[in-house]
């Protein structure tokens, strides 16, 4: 089991089951954890008190993990954000480390986003994936 972070993680995918897999992990190694179905919900959020970290799915309606990304920037939340996809393409890809987003493939390999929360491999925001 990690060490808790102090303040939760927002977790963000529009798949109910992925959203509830992901919660159940993180609240398992001991980790307070917010759930949000979207992006609106998410920016919705803010202002208020700022996540440890984020962890936002790629592929969702309305808009993407990166636009998500983009305007938690633009709404100057600087808490880590780590995108997922499933469809990890060379565009994709390219985006997410053009802005600092560090990216992991789903189906999720728990241990590397549970390594990341650990050892705080994505705490700079301007971090490269």
């Amino acid at each position: 089991m990690s060490t808790p972070l102090p303040s939760p993680i927002y977790v963000v995918d529009d798949d109910p089951a992925v959203l509830q897999s992901l919660c159940f992990l993180l609240e398992g190694e001991g980790h307070r954890v917010e759930a949000f179905g979207s992006g609106a919900c998410v920016l919705a959020a803010f202002p208020g008190p700022e996540p440890h970290y984020i962890v936002v799915d790629y592929v969702m309606p309305a808009m993407d993990g990166i636009e998500v990304f983009s305007r938690l920037r633009a709404l100057d939340v600087r808490a880590p954000v780590v995108l997922m996809t499933g469809d990890p393409g060379v565009s994709v890809r390219r985006r997410a480390r053009e802005i600092g987003l560090p990216l992991i493939e789903k189906p999720l390999a728990y241990e590397p986003l549970l390594a990341m929360l650990a050892t705080g491999v994505v705490l700079s925001p301007n971090a490269s994936p």
